[in-house]
């Protein structure tokens, strides 16, 4: 069966967050629950196709579905390396992140901003601030993803030290 691709061609932002796997890096931090997500909703969107203002998504082939996430971290919280199936469309709330790809170059994302994780790109948020930094996550995955499956952990990146 093929596999769903999602296109998603949009001028807003979005995130990332949980854990996994048993070679791959874990969540961390200061406490010991550095990194909590909170399953708000998910639907199935079934085969779509949409676009308005100069925004397309749609789905190929394939029913997708939308799940929105709450994620807290917590101050010197990470969530690891980790990459999402689908797209992953991230909103800070509150706080700042920073996100690290692997080649350890940081973006630093502040309430009101965000940014899309796709093509199962590898990645890492942490919270280097001290307060809470709480972000909105929508994803647009395949509908067969269990819901522990809207995020797959992965190993370090070589030369990247950042946990």
């Amino acid at each position: 069966m093929k596999r769903a691709t999602l296109l998603v061609a949009l001028g807003v932002a979005v995130l990332a967050l949980v854990v996994g796997a048993a070679l791959a890096t874990q969540p961390s931090g200061d406490t010991a629950t550095p990194v909590t997500a909170t399953p708000l909703t998910r639907a199935t969107l079934g085969e779509f196709k949409a676009k308005n203002d100069g925004i397309k998504v749609k789905s190929l082939q394939q029913s997708a579905d939308v799940a929105l996430v709450k994620v807290t971290i917590e101050p010197g919280g990470s969530t690891g390396w980790h990459h999402h199936p689908g797209v992953a469309l991230v909103s800070v709330g509150s706080g700042t992140v920073t996100q690290y790809d692997p080649q350890c170059h940081k973006t630093v994302i502040q309430a009101g901003k965000g940014f899309v994780e796709s093509n199962g790109e590898v990645h890492l948020v942490h919270n280097e601030s001290n307060v809470d930094a709480v972000l909105y996550v929508a994803f647009l995955v395949p509908t067969k993803t269990p819901p522990d499956g809207l995020t797959i952990a992965d190993p370090k990146p070589k030369g990247c030290n950042v946990k």
